[in-house]
């Protein structure tokens, strides 16, 4: 009698090697995927005053919101600056920027009516500084009085606003050396998939000697 023949064995083998080997890729682009989010930087969601808008009351302060939470590092002349500027440049925030969750705050005293500009720089949840700016128009009723403008810019540090931007910066690269940084996760990406092409070679190789062994 002729022996069996071992090769439809050893195609229901590979294709197991195969089916683990798949499963495994898969494995390993969810984790690319889940770490994909977590380099975004934070996208404004929300102002008050919304952007555009035009208000007649004076509001206590300027919020903005974003879509994740804002780090706050504490950095020298602070991680978190926001700054409200009517049209002569003139900063009309009174206070430190304050952070709850994923809402930065500042409070302001308006002058004369006209365009308000509101540039924010913060660091993101993925450690990373961004920045980006709107504006909104107050008309205060008539005989309001116009707060005075302060001399300088609260919070600010000798250099001013730039230098302030500068701190955010630094402490924002801190915060990504401390937590690996988007390199970090490309090293444990790297590995995932190393791994995910060797076991799936072993099993390739189990499969084979499994068929031999039958035929």
């Amino acid at each position: 009698m002729s022996a069996p023949d071992g090769r439809p064995a050893a195609r229901r083998a590979l294709a197991a090697a195969g089916s683990f080997a798949l499963a495994l890729g898969l494995g390993a682009a969810g984790v690319v995927g889940a770490a994909g989010p977590a380099s975004a930087h934070n996208v404004v969601v929300g102002t008050s005053p919304a952007s555009g808008t035009t208000v007649t009351e004076p509001p206590e302060s300027v919020d903005v919101t974003f879509d994740d939470v804002v780090l706050d590092l504490s950095a020298e002349g602070s991680s978190t600056v926001i700054t409200v500027t009517d049209a002569d440049g003139t900063d009309h925030a009174t206070g430190c920027p304050t952070t709850q969750d994923r809402t930065v705050s500042v409070p302001v005293a308006l002058g004369e009516g006209g365009e308000y500009t509101v540039d924010w720089r913060i660091v993101s949840a993925d450690g990373h500084p961004t920045s980006g700016e709107y504006s909104f128009t107050y008309e205060p009723p008539a005989g309001t009085e116009a707060a005075p403008a302060a001399d300088a810019t609260p919070c600010a540090p000798a250099g001013g606003a730039d230098e302030a931007s500068d701190g955010a910066a630094e402490g924002a690269s801190a915060a990504a050396d401390a937590g690996g940084g988007d390199a970090s996760e490309l090293v444990v990406v790297l590995g995932i998939a190393g791994g995910v092409v060797v076991l799936a070679g072993a099993a390739v190789l189990v499969a084979l000697r499994l068929a031999r062994r039958r035929g």
